[in-house]
Formats: C-alpha cells, sequence, structure tokens
C-alpha cells in the first residue's frame, strides 16, 4: 500500500505533517495511543486528551493551515480521515 500522502488542495506544510505522523505511527502510538497530536514543522509540539483542547492551544499559538492536530493510534484509520485546521480537511 502506498501510504504517500494524497491531500487535495491541502497547503505543503500539512502534506509534510501527515507523511512525517506516517513514518513515525509505530513510535508515536506505543507512547501517545489515544492522544490528540500537535504536529507542526514534523516535530511533535505536544499531545492533548482532546481535540478541542490541542486545538486551543494550537490556534492560538500557530497560523491556520501550518499545524496539523492528528489523532494518534497504530492503525491505519488513524490517518485515512485528518482535521488539521477547520479549513483544511482531506482524505488519503
Amino acid at each position: 500500500m502506498d501510504t504517500t500522502n494524497k491531500g487535495l488542495g491541502a497547503p505543503e506544510a500539512l502534506k509534510k505533517n501527515l507523511d512525517w505522523y506516517i513514518a513515525n505511527q509505530k513510535e508515536l502510538a506505543a507512547k501517545y495511543n489515544g492522544k490528540v497530536l500537535l504536529i507542526v514543522d514534523q516535530e511533535l509540539v505536544k499531545a492533548f486528551d482532546s481535540i478541542a483542547e490541542a486545538y486551543a492551544v494550537a490556534s492560538s499559538s500557530y497560523a491556520e493551515g501550518s499545524f496539523t492536530l492528528q489523532p494518534c493510534s497504530p492503525d491505519p484509520e488513524s490517518y485515512t480521515l485528518m482535521l488539521a485546521d477547520p479549513v483544511y480537511a482531506f482524505q488519503v
């Protein structure tokens, strides 16, 4: 299966963040399974218990379209639908 991100119309930063998550998913899921990850510039900033908490922190600290909120799990389903920001949602 080709796991290369095929996002439509999403900013390049978000595509790179998703590719980084997929490449590191096994290690991230071992530590953060069930959390929502805030990813900026292909780096984990922080793990949160809820998407609402993650979005509140991300939107007050980063520009729209520059951060990714990624539900973390070991399953491929965790990245088949990604809401990075209310404006940018896409499927791979």
